[in-house]
């Protein structure tokens, strides 16, 4: 095994060699402030959105995994929440409550069904369907921001699943949040925090991070930045860019086509987006999840 060789992230995800994804939700008082609106016009909470958005995503990804014989166990998943007290927890909800990393066919497993209406627009017109919908996560807004303490705990889980898997894609870190960590003294503090995460590595590669600041506010939303001169001049944009992870280069593909950028003059990706809004927010955990899943065919029928 060696961890000396210059990562490439190009790991096949399968059954034998799974990949990991750990995502870091703000939970804390500020995610009952509105978020956009429906269908229909009537206002949203933040934390609605997020828990909906981290739901459809989970929904998708046993999506990705299922085979004619079943779900495969392509991934394992966690959700790790900081702000519905003071410290950080495993968020799962249900038969999961109280598990870490969970492989994706006992996520698929113990998934909440339910009927819902929901609103869709047809030509121009809004008409209600019902639909089955999947879910694991509830809508959380409580106390403060241990954004600190979230990082550390990601770190301490990660360095155990490395330690089982240390020849897979390496695990992906997706933190959602809406504000600054209020649990450390200094921003070089949670900088050196995020650091000491994404220095994990498997022989594939480092630990990537991807952070997404949510507002409801009119500023200027700005995804998967290049440079540091694209964000606004505030402090907290410069933090979140210091601690989110360069993209690999399959990434950067995906993203330099998605948001029709040149990838020749595209030097590097940063995996974050600021003042996101909520379809920023839907399209960041699709790029953050979908591009870590590379199999084969010939994987498939080997399994």
């Amino acid at each position: 095994m060696d961890f000396n060789q210059k990562p490439n992230y190009s790991q096949e995800i399968s059954s034998s060699t799974p990949g990991a994804i750990l995502f870091l939700v703000d939970q804390s008082r500020s995610m009952n402030k509105p978020f956009g609106t429906n269908a229909s016009g009537q206002p949203v909470k933040r934390a609605e959105v997020v828990a909906e958005a981290l739901n459809n995503t989970l929904a998708e990804l046993v999506n990705r995994c299922t085979r004619d014989e079943g779900v495969s166990d392509y991934f394992e998943v966690g959700v790790i929440g900081y702000g519905r007290n003071s410290r950080p927890e495993f968020c799962w909800e249900g038969p999961l409550k109280g598990r870490r990393m969970v492989s994706i066919s006992e996520v698929a497993k113990h998934a909440h069904v339910e009927q819902k209406t929901i609103e869709t627009e047809v030509r121009g017109t809004i008409v209600n369907e019902t639909v089955s919908v999947s879910s694991w996560l509830s809508p959380v807004a409580g106390e403060s921001t241990p954004m600190n303490g979230a990082i550390n705990m990601a770190r301490q889980t990660l360095e155990e699943w490395i330690y089982r898997n240390p020849k897979c894609f390496p695990p992906i870190v997706i933190n959602i949040t809406d504000g600054m960590a209020n649990d450390v003294s200094s921003a070089n503090e949670l900088i050196m925090s995020t650091k000491r995460l994404t220095d994990l590595t498997t022989t594939d590669g480092q630990v990537l991070l991807i952070n997404c600041h949510i507002t409801d506010e009119n500023d200027t939303t700005v995804t998967f930045p290049w440079s540091k001169m694209e964000l606004p001049d505030e402090d907290y944009a410069r933090i979140l860019f210091e601690m989110s992870s360069d993209m690999p280069e399959r990434y950067k593909a995906i993203i330099c086509e998605i948001f029709d950028r040149d990838q020749s003059q595209t030097p590097i990706v940063k995996g974050m987006a600021f003042n996101a809004d909520a379809t920023a927010l839907v399209k960041l955990l699709d790029i953050g999840t979908r591009q870590a899943f590379v199999i084969n065919a010939a994987s498939h029928a080997a399994e």
